[in-house]
């Protein structure tokens, strides 16, 4: 039977009320219950305020779970867009490590343990953190952003596997319970997921804020809206839910847990656990393999299943120019595929469109050169000294080449340079990406084109990710 996976996760954030410390203590108690695991994804400043209230026993209990990280402060500014607003990936991911490495280690040192996984502070996705999340061991993302969406399952981006995007399999637990029928309406939600996924299998992904149970507003919005911080002496505690609406909360709770629970064919997993069910294919190249890669991307820039892996445009790339650049090396031998970073920047092809082969293969040369030092594409690949090539068309125009050379059993003199438009686009939503600037804690008008462009251009590593 296909399986489907439930990853049940916390954002356990709010360092502004004292009476979120006993929340996570009692969720975990009931998922203990069950027999349940989930991931709790903690914000330092929260532990750094439980260590203060002498909350040991809130943190021996979440040490028992997958702990993940959430952030040094969450919504304190600048916030993540706000430092990474005008910064390409790569030295956006040092300015987050500057930001958040305190409070990795606060997680590492409290939990002796690196974080299982990371996820974002509110709506504000960017690719900036992948290149850190690498270089800080963390293994994974957990999180929820509709800015990126691959069919709402699990994939790959910047080589980082993501739990991030479930969208329309994704179940927020928070604040249902102000309605009488909100464990109704949860109930039918998870079966309606559950029903269209019976018969492939796939992730089901529930959120709980935890603070929402004794808040009616969100603790960030009241102290940190507009781009403002304010002294921690002037925090302000949101205003509490009614004791009916809490009760009710945990009695949802715990009922909607059990029935979850009943579904026979679901398994509950972690950040940890699905790194193990969803395993990165290494993929190795022989030449039939690469014609298929070639026959695809001579058309086609967006990312292609072959047997049971995916190809992503970032790892054609890689492949094809190799082909071309060790020809007789890879005929011998095959290949074994890298997958760097997308560009750095966006470019469009300029020059004459008729190409000299030698002079293409010598730049098939040079951009394996570039793309072994840097670990990422470049922004554009000189011909000659009369042809700049946009990435995208680069690589339709060594996919025809390599086809070519296939058919003739040798190198033409001369090639047509191809056009392709840029990769994975369609997985990208604008009014998603601009709905997130708008988040009540970014300054009033905030807008961060450059973060755009750079999801934009790491889509070149975009592919799903499969369960083992």
């Amino acid at each position: 039977m296909p399986k489907i996976y439930v990853y049940l996760w916390f954002d356990i954030e709010d360092y502004i009320t004292k009476e979120s410390d006993d929340l996570p203590l009692i969720a975990l108690n009931i998922l203990e219950k069950y027999g349940i695991p989930a991931t709790c994804k903690l914000v330092a400043e929260k532990i750094r305020f439980l260590e203060e209230n002498g909350r040991t026993d809130v943190i021996s209990t979440i040490g028992r779970f997958d702990v993940g990280f959430h952030t040094n402060t969450h919504s304190q500014h600048p916030t993540a867009y706000e430092y990474l607003a005008n910064l390409d990936v790569l030295s956006g991911a040092d300015e987050f490590i500057a930001h958040e490495k305190v409070g990795v280690e606060k997680i590492k040192q409290t939990f002796s343990r690196t974080p299982s996984c990371f996820g974002q502070g509110g709506p504000i996705w960017a690719p900036h953190v992948y290149p850190a999340l690498a270089k800080l061991e963390i293994p994974m993302y957990l999180d929820e952003t509709p800015i990126l969406n691959v069919e709402n399952q699990p994939y790959w981006y910047c080589g980082v596997l993501n739990l991030n995007g479930a969208n329309e399999n994704c179940i927020r637990f928070d604040n249902t319970f102000e309605k009488e029928d909100g464990l109704r309406v949860l109930k039918r939600k998870f079966r309606k997921i559950h029903n269209k996924l019976q018969s492939k299998g796939g992730a089901i992904s529930v959120l709980y804020h935890l603070h929402t149970i004794i808040n009616a507003k969100y603790w960030d919005k009241l102290n940190f809206a507009n781009g403002k911080n304010i002294p921690r002496s002037e925090y302000k505690r949101p205003p509490a839910q009614p004791v009916e609406i809490t009760q009710r909360a945990w009695r949802n709770y715990e009922e909607f847990v059990r029935y979850m629970h009943s579904f026979k064919d679901v398994k509950f997993i972690t950040a940890t656990d699905a790194l193990k069910i969803y395993r990165r294919t290494h993929l190795k190249m022989n030449r039939a393999l690469l014609l298929q890669v070639a026959r695809h991307f001579r058309n086609s820039s967006d990312y292609m299943r072959l047997g049971k892996a995916y190809v992503s445009p970032a790892e054609a790339f890689y492949a094809v120019t190799r082909a071309i650049a060790d020809h007789d090396e890879f005929m011998s031998e095959g290949l074994e595929v890298k997958e760097p970073l997308g560009p750095m920047a966006p470019s469009r092809s300029i020059g004459t469109r008729k190409l000299k082969t030698i002079d293409f293969v010598n730049a098939t040369r040079n951009t394996l050169e570039w793309m072994n030092s840097k670990n990422y594409l470049p922004t554009s690949i000189t011909v000659g000294d009369y042809a700049q090539l946009s990435p995208q068309d680069f690589l339709s125009t060594a996919c025809r080449l390599l086809l070519n050379v296939h058919t003739r059993r040798s190198f033409p003199e001369w090639i047509n340079r191809s056009t392709a438009k840029p990769p994975n686009q369609k997985y990208i939503s604008l009014s998603k990406f601009r709905k997130a600037c708008r988040w009540i804690v970014l300054p009033n008008g905030f807008k961060a084109p450059k973060i755009l462009e750079q999801i934009k251009l790491q889509a070149w590593t975009l592919k799903p990710a499969i369960p083992s």
